[in-house]
């Protein structure tokens, strides 16, 4: 994939404007045949108008799989656009510029693929009485757990196709990995999982982590960490993701009970899933 760097403005709807356009920045992986429009890289209000380093693979007017690397000080985006039009400093070089400009050193986040189950056209489990499915559930959830995270920064990931989803997560070089996904069998089965790979130490102690935090706030059965090979259900990212991985499984969706418990504070759940973030980055 040809990732490249871009400085630019932000503006409102999720656009970047740059010297050499402007250019909507969604999250999605280029390729995929979901419509970029619905999938906009969420950026702060307090953002717009700022100067900013993105990264992510152009194509045409659209930026994807785009990631906000910086913002920039008015000054220091002043000195860069000087520095990139009189060829004195490559795109390549803007984030080694940028630090040398500002004359601080900061620690570099920690970063978290946030990968979101299923797609749109493919929805996962589905609960009927509610008409809501796994991809709405966790769409809406990723997006909250973003505007929750301080310390990490948070990529989502959205599928193009399973058997390519390693891959463009492998991309990204996250530091770790949590696939958001919601659990079904029987509409009476209940509880919280989350799947890890069997080889995986990491993996495991991400798991622990993520469970003790999901049941303390969903107060569903623990049904504990799972050890996961190749190939069960699940496995298969598990295993072929460079980055430690899990797989969250917080409750059944066609059990009533368990999705009213998740949706009657969905944002008290995205808190639960940013403190895990936190606290697994400081261990990974």
């Amino acid at each position: 994939m040809a990732f490249k760097l871009f400085l630019g403005t932000i503006k409102p709807g999720g656009y970047l404007e740059t010297e050499q356009g402007i250019f909507l920045l969604t999250g999605l992986p280029k390729g995929t045949d979901q419509n970029p429009e619905e999938y906009v890289l969420a950026i702060g209000p307090e953002n717009i108008g700022q100067k900013a380093i993105v990264r992510g693979e152009p194509a045409e007017n659209i930026i994807y799989q785009a990631q906000i690397l910086e913002i920039v000080s008015p000054l220091a985006g002043s000195l860069l656009e000087n520095l990139l039009k009189k060829g004195l400093v490559a795109p390549e070089e803007l984030a080694e510029e940028l630090a040398r400009i500002t004359q601080k050193t900061k620690a570099v986040k920690k970063l978290c693929a946030l990968v979101i189950g299923h797609k749109k056209r493919s929805p996962g489990a589905v609960n009927e009485n509610f008409d809501i499915s796994e991809f709405d559930f966790n769409e809406d959830l990723a997006l909250r757990i973003e505007k929750k995270v301080n310390t990490v920064d948070v990529q989502r990931v959205y599928r193009r196709t399973y058997q390519e989803l390693p891959d463009d997560i492998n991309a990204l070089n996250p530091d770790f990995i949590i696939s958001l996904h919601c659990n079904a069998f029987n509409t009476r089965a209940s509880g919280t999982e989350v799947l890890y790979y069997h080889r995986s130490e990491k993996g495991k102690m991400m798991a622990e982590i993520l469970l003790k935090h999901l049941v303390e706030h969903l107060k569903l059965p623990n049904r504990g960490p799972k050890p996961k090979t190749a190939e069960d259900r699940g496995g298969y990212l598990l295993r072929y993701t460079k980055a430690p991985c899990v797989i969250a499984e917080p409750f059944f969706i066609d059990n009533d009970e368990d999705l009213s418990r998740a949706l009657e504070d969905k944002d008290g759940l995205a808190e639960a899933y940013a403190q895990a973030i936190e606290e697994i980055a400081s261990v990974i």
